[in-house]
């Protein structure tokens, strides 16, 4: 058949109603299946493809699920958008990725144009500082518009929208109970920037697992940076040099950073693992090829954008009426970047002495 095909094309051809066909591409119930197969035997025959703005004029939404991440060029998001991506195509829809920023208004702004492309529901990474939702009326607003919204690695307390985070609280016990039992106690931490919740949720459980362990509580084992390659070799630097007592291991708060970290200390002649153990978070590829290999918590990132995408899936079909809370396991995986402290290191640190 010449031109583009439409439902009315179909309807007349099986002397059916538009309304009709249109339930039965949706499997709608009240379609009988001998009347399903017929449709489907001619929109395969006659190639039929649906007009999507007019299917979302008709329905109020599309089937297209927006994305909002930091940066769509970290390792971490571009794992979770992977799994969102794979989740959006066996269901027939369509991603649309967008970079966001690292305030709330500008976060906002993408919401409302995601919105103005009348998307079925919105998977996002805000830039939250704090685990209550704040008072802003976008926000709130936003808890009651008919577009579901669901927030990727970021765990608010109350829940006030679905999420879906990793258990990095656990991440960390192992990461502090690891360096304990080969006996590390000055350890050094690099955070990340800038401070949103999951970098300070992250902070705030080293802090309170460290003082548990008899970790040094010195305030310059802290330090800040970015989160890439240049800005961990830049904390590092600002760190080892206003240190005169050094580190026995520095974990890091994400593997980009821990990778700077590296390169740092092979410049300096800090021998890894045997001066200094380095251990970090994520599970990025890369890591796993550095030398040494980098110790690191391996973060689901990929299956945290599957259950983003099947929560919204979920509640687009009425399942979910309270905010989820989805908090996916971690695991610690043991490379070649950490070992036993030295017994030199242990004396030195009991005498109050740096080994450099």
């Amino acid at each position: 058949m010449a031109g583009k095909i439409t439902l009315k094309d179909i309807g007349r051809k099986l002397n059916l109603s538009s309304t009709t066909i249109s339930l039965a591409l949706r499997d709608h119930p009240r379609i009988s299946a001998g009347t399903k197969e017929r449709i489907r035997k001619l929109i395969t025959e006659w190639k039929y493809e649906p007009d999507q703005v007019a299917r979302a004029l008709v329905m109020g939404r599309s089937n297209l699920i927006g994305v909002i991440v930091p940066n769509s060029s970290d390792p971490y998001y571009a794992e979770i958008f992977k799994g969102i991506e794979d989740g959006v195509r066996s269901a027939n829809c369509y991603a649309l990725l967008c970079n966001g920023s690292y305030d709330l208004d500008g976060y906002a702004a993408r919401v409302k144009e995601m919105m103005s492309l009348r998307v079925g529901g919105i998977l996002i990474a805000p830039p939250f500082k704090q685990e209550r939702l704040i008072p802003h009326p976008f926000w709130e607003d936003l808890r009651h518009q008919n577009t579901p919204v669901v927030l990727i690695n970021r765990r608010l307390n109350p829940a006030v929208f679905h999420q879906v985070s990793a258990d990095y609280e656990s991440g960390v016990r192992m990461v502090v109970e690891t360096l304990a039992s080969l006996g590390h106690r000055r350890v050094a931490y690099i955070s990340g920037e800038p401070a949103l919740l999951p970098i300070q949720q992250r902070l705030a459980a080293f802090r309170r697992l460290a003082r548990k362990h008899g970790f040094d509580q010195d305030p310059s084992l802290l330090s800040r940076s970015v989160l890439t390659l240049g800005g961990g070799y830049d904390a590092c630097e600002r760190m080892w040099s206003g240190l005169s007592k050094k580190p026995s291991a520095i974990v890091t708060f994400s593997d980009s950073i821990a990778v700077g970290v590296l390169r740092f200390l092979q410049e300096k002649n800090v021998d890894v693992p045997e001066d200094v153990s380095l251990i970090s978070f994520d599970g990025i590829a890369f890591s796993e090829y550095t030398n040494p290999s980098i110790s690191t918590v391996v973060t689901p990132m990929y299956e945290i954008g599957q259950k983003a995408f099947s929560l919204l899936q979920g509640t687009l079909k009425g399942d979910h009426k309270e905010p989820q809370n989805v908090v996916l396991p971690v695991k610690l995986v043991v490379r070649e970047s950490v070992c036993r402290v030295r017994a030199t290191q242990e004396s030195a640190a009991r005498a109050g002495r740096s080994v450099d």
